[in-house]
């Protein structure tokens, strides 16, 4: 017989109570003398009164050794409670990243990432066992079967960054590029229920991609299509890959969803996503966010839906410091779009290795497109290149690091990467961000999710007290949201002085080269650096976080926002009916929460509109409901829109839809040209100098620029026989030609009649349009005369002088100007500014209304005849 196995018998260790602080000095770490003040200060306060409570958040900014008291922390949990903690990060790379200095600790911790059935069994039973913390993505734990069910303890590592990874699980999203067959079922379903100019937009392929769609398609009409729409998904879902996973969970549920959509996408997906439904997430002792900023604003709790959050305040002193020295440049300050990618391409150049930062695949394609072109020697990597970790960038002499949505939990320090591109403003990270923030205009929400975004990236390359980075910010929106006193006084003190030092310099900036000059003398010149560091020192001490007065009306509704939407999931319409009504009455006063209140209207009257027959409700209460949405403003166009879909009271006044998105464009033209600095003047200069050049290719310029300042889209189509210039405002077209450079003492010709006839057809068929859409084609031309013989070739075509249309032009830009001037006064976009953009237009006789009649004023066949002599 063989040896026979020596088995053991298990021994009940008996533990002993320690503190965090007791275990980080048992470990006796090598490379780690001590804790860091900031360090010992959270885990004390951990320690003494938060380590009961079930929901905590821990704010340290970048590079103050977060990751090791988040450790020390699931240790003390491990270790003296006997419990299984999980810590969890957005990425595989940052996991690693965590596991590694895990390991140098001295902790006993698994990496478990990857597929779940290939997990390690010896790794995955040393954290069932509580033999060893899990260190896994957020993925293992928010999917619709997760391995990872029976934790006690979950730590969330870069909380603020886990939004769409934590939605994902009830968001189900359908994509034109993969699933375009599916995605255009869907849009076709609600073909009556959405706007011809975005439906038209959306079936046109790749038309105008470049502007962006958000839209949503209205409550009861989506409610009344709800069988057609199950059907259509329950047939198609199984072919669009990751969308079963969500539709298994909503499907059920799909009453307390609403359906998004963008030229790109459709999502289905409740507004908060009901995570305590989920037992993984809700069955759990305690819950750990970690984050470099919080927000005040209420975002962590409709994030992860709680809610309430415990937070931990920030330590003592570090309330008015962060770790290295940043240059924060603004391009857009003083140059135009061209000049502000050459001077990020540059300044690329010089460094070597640039992290990239974009909002969405648009802005990031769009950089790696002129990216490719005018540096082919450079290494693009993306988000996949880094998945398990950053050493393909790290040892790349050339190379840029182009990542999408990802602010947070990417480190790269010391001379990694001296060079971070803020390309576009972190909004709009998903469908319904992008409609509150541009239909609706709920910007107070969506401000404290920006500015933390904005303060996770700005850590990115500066994680030590002595690193150094220069940091590039383009795009005119993230120049306005900086600028504004009332955005910039939210940042933490460090980053308004810096933001402020490079406000005042970027505009002072008199060439491309100055500024490229001057970020490689902070980098190289040590003399030149101290100087710059020590003027941000001085002038941090002159600021201080505050908190806006309707920022904090919005930590008193997320309450009850919460509890209306577990309220809604659960079919409990009598709760929900209540809850929502404390939520618009915690939203009550402010302007500024106008958007908001207006969204919290709209789903009340969801809620009631739903609730209708199937519990005792008031006859009107979504009539009233609905009512109030859309009393809100006159210069909202979603709500100009949504007036022709649900139930309203009779005396509502009709908003005007052409006039709202008229004005929403002019506004958006403004804040691109800036509030402040010289950009805009530049462009009402080139504006008034292409247009009064007859050289056809000049004046088509400057009839490009003025559609687009006048609030059309504009555009000018290349090729032989296309219109010199498309004006388009919703289903409102205007096509050109334009003669200016013809002798005006010659007649206007047949053939000028047959060009600009031929437009018409022209225009419905790229567009797709149907025979009843407004088409209205407009001859330019210095010429009085018109040749009897193109008589018949005039019929249903329009006339106008080119000085009458330099003289719109003219008159443009002064109401541009006096427009300017009332958003720099109300500090940048509101619906206040919104409704006196809309009076003044009107006033001004530029609104779309007098842009028609101007245009239209004389029939071509009314031109006088030329003498047959």
């Amino acid at each position: 017989m063989g040896e026979k196995f020596q088995f053991l018998i298990p021994k009940k260790e008996t533990q002993i109570e320690k503190d965090p602080e007791s275990i980080f000095r048992d470990l006796q770490i090598p490379n780690v003398k001590g804790l860091w003040s900031q360090q010992a200060d959270v885990l004390r306060e951990y320690y003494s009164n938060y380590r009961n409570k079930h929901n905590i958040a821990i704010e340290l900014p970048t590079g103050t050794g977060k990751t090791l008291v988040g450790l020390l922390i699931a240790e003390y949990r491990r270790k003296c409670k006997e419990e299984r903690v999980v810590y969890l990060c957005p990425t595989k790379q940052l996991a690693n990243q965590v596991y590694s200095k895990a390991v140098e600790y001295g902790l006993p911790a698994c990496l478990l990432i990857g597929s779940q059935s290939r997990y390690p069994e010896k790794e995955y039973g040393d954290y069932l066992t509580g033999k060893s913390i899990a260190i896994t993505t957020y993925s293992a734990v928010f999917n619709t079967n997760p391995k990872i069910d029976d934790a006690n303890i979950i730590i969330f590592d870069d909380a603020h960054s886990a939004e769409n990874y934590i939605s994902s699980l009830w968001n189900l999203s359908i994509k034109r590029k993969d699933n375009k067959e599916v995605f255009e079922s869907i849009i076709e379903l609600f073909r009556d229920d959405i706007s011809d100019y975005h439906y038209n937009r959306i079936m046109n392929n790749d038309y105008e991609y470049y502007i962006p769609i958000y839209d949503l398609v209205p409550y009861p009409k989506y409610l009344a299509k709800k069988t057609e729409l199950i059907q259509l998904l329950e047939s198609n879902v199984d072919k669009c890959g990751s969308a079963k996973y969500p539709w298994s969970i909503i499907s059920s549920h799909i009453e307390a969803c609403q359906l998004f959509f963008s030229w790109g996408e459709v999502n289905l997906r409740p507004f908060i996503p009901p995570t305590l439904t989920h037992e993984a997430f809700s069955g759990v002792n305690q819950r750990i966010f970690m984050s470099a900023t919080l927000g005040n604003g209420g975002e962590l709790e409709r994030i992860f839906g709680l809610r309430k959050i415990h937070k931990i305040p920030i330590p003592k002193g570090w309330d008015k410091y962060s770790n290295g020295r940043r240059l924060i440049l603004f391009p857009d300050r003083r140059f135009p779009q061209d000049e502000t990618l050459a001077i990020a391409f540059q300044a690329i150049t010089n460094q070597g290795r640039a992290l990239v930062l974009c909002p969405d695949n648009r802005k990031a394609q769009f950089f790696k497109e002129r990216i490719s072109k005018v540096l082919p020697e450079f290494l693009i990597l993306e988000s996949k290149d880094i998945e398990e970790n950053l050493d393909l960038f790290a040892k790349c002499k050339k190379a840029v690091l182009i990542l999408t949505n990802r602010y947070d939990g990417i480190d790269l320090s010391g001379e990694i990467c001296r060079l971070l591109i803020i390309y576009g403003m972190p909004q709009a990270t998903n469908l319904q961000e992008g409609f509150l923030w541009n239909r609706l205009g709920a910007n107070l929400t969506l401000n404290e999710l920006v500015k933390t975004r904005v303060t996770q990236a700005l850590g990115r390359c500066t994680r030590s007290s002595d690193d150094y980075t220069n940091i590039l910010m383009i795009d005119s929106d993230l120049l306005k949201f900086c600028a504004k006193k009332e955005n910039l006084v939210g940042f933490h003190p460090e980053i308004q002085a810096e933001i402020e030092f490079g406000l005042t310099n970027s505009e002072k900036m008199d060439s491309v080269q100055t500024m490229i000059d001057f970020m490689n003398d902070f980098i190289n010149d040590k003399n030149y650096y101290s100087a710059i560091n020590e003027a941000i020192n001085r002038i941090r001490e002159e600021y201080e976080k505050k908190v806006k007065k309707e920022t904090e009306k919005l930590v008193l509704s997320v309450e009850s926002e919460v509890d209306f939407i577990y309220a809604l999931w659960s079919n409990e319409l009598e709760s929900a009916l209540d809850k929502v009504k404390t939520v618009i009455d915690s939203l009550s006063g402010g302007r500024e929460l106008d958007g908001y209140r207006a969204w919290w209207f709209y789903m009340a009257g969801n809620c009631a509109y739903l609730a209708q027959g199937k519990i005792m409700v008031e006859e009107k209460l979504a009539r009233s409901y609905y009512s109030l949405a859309l009393k809100v403003s006159n210069a909202i166009t979603w709500l100009a829109e949504l007036v022709r879909h649900v139930p309203s009271e009779s005396e509502v006044k009709r908003i005007d839809l052409y006039l709202a998105i008229q004005s929403e464009n002019i506004e958006i033209i403004i804040n691109q040209l800036g509030l402040q600095g010289i950009k805009f003047e530049k462009a009402m200069t080139q504006l008034i100098e292409y247009i009064n050049c007859d050289e056809a290719n000049s004046f088509e310029k400057g009839l490009k620029l003025l559609g687009e300042y006048l609030g059309f889209d504009s555009t000018n189509p290349n090729g032989d026989g296309t219109p010199d210039g498309i004006w388009q405002l919703s289903d409102i077209f205007f096509g050109f030609e334009a003669k200016t450079d013809e002798n005006k003492d010659t007649p206007i010709s047949i053939q000028n009649c047959r060009q600009a006839f031929g437009h018409r057809q022209w225009i419905k068929e790229k567009k797709g349009l149907s025979d009843e859409q407004r088409i209205s084609i407009i001859l330019i031309s210095p010429k009085t005369k018109l040749h009897k013989e193109a008589l018949p070739h005039s019929r249903e075509l329009y006339y106008k002088k080119t000085e009458e249309i330099r003289k719109l032009a003219l008159k443009t830009t002064q109401v541009l100007r006096k427009i300017r001037s009332v958003m720099v006064k109300d500090e940048g976009s509101t619906l206040f500014t919104k409704e006196q953009i809309c009076s003044i237009i009107s006033q001004e006789g530029v609104s779309y209304n007098s842009i028609i009649e101007e245009l239209k004023y004389f029939p071509l066949d009314n031109v006088e005849f030329a003498n047959s002599n």
